[in-house]
C-alpha cells in the first residue's frame, strides 16, 4: 500500500485550488502567552512555516505571520509561579496579559516573560515569521474599520453565530442587542467579561460598567480601547492579513467551535473563503511513573520550545512534527505525540536514519522516496548539507560526555576511537560538540541512571579488588576485543570466567562485582549487558577492564614492596 500524500503537500494543493493566482500567500500561526510555551504549541508555528516554505519551493511568494494574543485576559497564575505572585493573582485577574507584571521580575511584563524565550529560539529552528502582537492588531486602522463594520452589522453576525451553534446542539445563544466588543476598563484595566457593555452610544463609542471596580465609562473603538470577542476577532484577523492557511488544534474540528463560527462569518458576511487548515492532536507527556499527562502552559507540564534545544537539535523536533501522517487533512487530525523525555536519544537516532535515507534515496523503496525527500528538506530548510555529514550517535555522545571532562577532550576521544573522521569538517566537529553538550544535559536532567559510567574510578573503590578480580577483568577485556563476548554470550562467558578464575560457577557474582567497580566505582548497577552494550560500548568497556586490571595489579605489587 502506498503511503498517503504528505500532509504539507495536501495543504499546498488545497490552498492553490481555493486561492488561485494570489500575489502573496499568507500562513498564520498563533500563541496565547498564558504560561510556558511548550512543544504542543510549536506544532502551530512549525506547520505554518513548513507550508510557507513549501509554497515558496513551488515558486510562489509566501509569508508567515505569528500572532501573540497579548490582550487575552489573565485568568489564573501558573502553578509554577512564585508564591508571592500567586497571593496577588486576584488583583491581576481579568487584566490583559500585557498589563500583568512578570511574576519573576526579569522581563517587562507577563507576556515578555513567556514569549521572549520562544522568539529568541525561532532562528535556531529556522522559523521565519512576522510577529504581530494583539495590541498592534487592535489599533491597526484597517482592523478598526472591520470592527466598526461588524458592530454596524452585529445583528447579521449574531444570526450567523446562533445558527451555527443551534446546528451543533447548543442552547446558549447570543441575545438580542448583543454588541460584539469588550471594552478595556479605564478604572482598573480589565478586559474580561467583568466589563459589561451597557450601550452603543454611536458607531464607535461603547458605554460600559466594570463589575469589579465599579467604573463606568466609554470605550472608543477607533482608538483600540478594547477588542472584539474571540469569535469575531479571529475571522477579522483572517481578513486583515488575507490569511490562506492556519494550522489548528484538533478541538477546533468540533461542531460549533470558534473555527466553525469563524468560517461561517467569513462566507456569509464577507463572501470570502476561510483559510485551509491542518488539524493536529495534543502532545502528551509520559511521566517518570509512566502516566500520560496533557501538556499545559499554566501547569508548566511539558518541555518548552526553547528548552528542547538544551537536549536535542532543532531539526529533530521539526522532524517529529513533520513526519506525521494523515490520509485526508479535511477529515482527520495529525496523530497525537506521546512525548517521553527518556526517548530523546531515540528521536535523534530516528532523524539520523531519515538523513541517511535522504542521501541514499535510490536505495529506498520508490513509494517512500518523495516523502523522505520532502520531509528532510522541510526539516532542514536552508541548512541542507551538500553531502551526508558524519553524525555522532546520541547514544555514543551519552557515553563520551560522561568520560570527558570537557568538550575538547570529548572530541579528542572521538578522534582516537575513530568515531569522528580525521578529515571531519568544521561543521561535523561543531555538530559533535553540540551533541556531546546536549547528551550530558539530558543525562543530568532526565537519565541519572546513565551516570553509572564514571570518567575515573576512585582509588578507594579499587581496594575492593584482588588479583583474581584483576584476572577476571583481563579475561572480560580479551573476550570483548576478540568479539567472543557479545550480548548473547556475556552470561555464559561470566560463568566460564568464574569457573576458571575462582574455581566455582556460583562465584560469577565476583565477576559482575569487579566489572561494576571497573565501570562505575560501585559494586552493583543495571544489568551488565545493558551497561556494556547500551550505556557504554564493547571497545570502551574492554579498554576500561584492561586498565583497571593493570591498576589493581600495580597497587597490589606496590603494597607487597612496602610490606617487604
Amino acid at each position: 500500500m502506498s503511503p498517503a500524500v504528505h500532509f504539507v503537500k495536501q495543504a499546498v494543493e488545497h490552498i492553490l485550488r481555493r486561492f488561485p493566482s494570489l500575489e502573496v500567500y499568507t500562513c498564520e500561526s498563533g500563541v496565547t502567552p498564558s504560561g510556558k510555551i511548550h512543544l504542543g504549541n510549536f506544532f502551530d508555528m512549525c506547520i505554518a512555516d513548513a507550508i510557507r516554505r513549501a509554497l515558496k519551493d513551488e515558486g510562489f511568494k509566501a509569508r508567515h505571520i505569528l500572532v501573540i494574543d497579548s490582550r487575552d485576559p489573565f485568568r489564573r497564575a501558573p502553578e509554577f509561579a512564585p508564591e508571592d505572585f500567586k497571593k496577588e493573582e486576584e488583583a491581576y485577574r481579568g487584566l490583559p496579559f500585557e498589563l500583568v507584571p512578570d511574576p519573576w521580575g526579569c522581563h517587562r511584563n507577563y507576556v515578555e516573560h513567556f514569549v521572549r524565550p520562544l522568539l529568541s529560539s525561532l532562528k535556531e529552528y529556522e522559523i521565519i515569521a512576522e510577529v504581530k502582537y494583539a495590541s498592534e492588531i487592535h489599533r491597526d486602522p484597517t482592523f478598526v474599520k472591520l470592527v466598526l463594520d461588524i458592530i454596524r452589522r452585529r445583528e447579521e453576525a449574531r444570526k450567523v453565530l446562533n445558527e451555527v451553534r443551534r446546528r451543533a446542539g447548543h442552547t446558549r445563544l447570543y441575545p438580542e442587542g448583543w454588541i460584539p466588543y469588550r471594552p478595556l476598563c479605564k478604572g482598573c484595566g480589565r478586559i474580561s467579561e467583568d466589563v459589561e457593555v451597557t450601550e452603543l452610544i454611536d458607531d464607535h463609542s461603547i458605554g460600559y460598567k466594570c463589575r469589579v471596580c465599579g467604573y463606568e465609562g466609554v470605550a472608543d473603538v477607533r482608538r483600540g480601547e478594547g477588542k472584539p470577542p474571540w469569535r469575531i476577532d479571529w475571522p477579522l484577523r483572517w481578513i486583515l492579513f488575507n490569511v490562506n492557511f492556519e494550522p489548528l488544534g484538533k478541538d477546533h474540528m468540533a461542531s460549533g467551535s470558534s473555527y466553525d463560527t469563524a468560517r461561517a462569518l467569513l462566507r456569509e458576511l464577507y463572501g470570502r473563503e476561510p483559510p485551509v487548515s491542518i488539524f493536529y492532536d495534543f502532545v502528551l507527556l509520559r511521566t517518570k511513573e509512566g502516566k500520560l499527562e496533557k501538556f499545559s502552559k499554566r501547569k508548566g507540564i511539558g518541555l518548552g520550545v526553547d528548552e528542547w534545544l538544551n537536549y536535542a537539535p532543532p531539526e529533530v523536533l521539526k522532524f517529529m512534527i513533520l513526519r506525521r501522517d494523515v490520509k485526508d487533512i479535511e477529515k482527520e487530525a495529525l496523530p497525537h505525540w506521546e512525548f517521553d523525555p527518556k526517548q530523546i536519544p531515540s528521536y535523534v537516532e530516528e532523524f539520523d536514519k531519515l538523513e541517511e535515507a535522504y542521501f541514499n534515496l535510490e536505495a529506498q523503496p520508490p513509494r517512500l522516496r518523495d516523502r523522505i525527500k520532502l520531509t528532510y528538506e522541510l526539516v532542514m530548510g536552508s541548512r541542507i548539507p551538500l553531502k551526508r555529514p558524519s553524525r555522532l550517535s546520541y547514544y555514543t555522545a551519552i557515553i563520551i560526555s560522561q568520560r570527558a571532562t570537557s568538550l575538547e577532550e570529548g572530541i579528542e576521544i572521538l578522534r582516537k576511537m575513530k568515531i569522528l573522521p580525521a578529515d571531519a569538517s568544521s561543521y561535523e566537529v561543531e555538530d559533535a560538540m553540540r551533541r556531546l553538550k546536549m547528551a550530558k544535559r539530558w543525562v543530568d536532567d532526565f537519565a541519572p541512571e546513565y551516570k553509572f559510567i564514571v570518567p575515573e574510578v576512585p582509588e578507594e573503590a579499587l581496594t575492593l579488588l584482588d588479583e583474581k578480580d584483576a584476572e577476571a577483568l583481563k579475561r572480560l577485556s580479551d573476550g570483548l576485543l576478540k568479539g567472543v563476548i557479545d550480548k548473547n554470550t556475556l552470561r555464559e562467558a561470566v560463568w566460564n570466567i568464574a569457573i576458571e578464575v575462582y574455581g566455582d560457577k556460583r562465584l560469577s557474582k565476583r565477576v559482575y562485582r569487579a566489572a561494576y567497580i571497573a565501570l562505575s566505582g560501585k559494586t552493583s548497577g543495571p544489568p551488565l549487558v545493558k551497561l556494556i552494550f547500551e550505556l557504554s560500548n564493547p571497545d570502551f568497556a574492554a579498554d576500561r577492564f584492561r586498565k583497571i586490571s593493570e591498576r589493581v595489579l600495580k597497587r597490589l605489587h606496590l603494597n607487597r614492596l612496602r610490606e617487604g
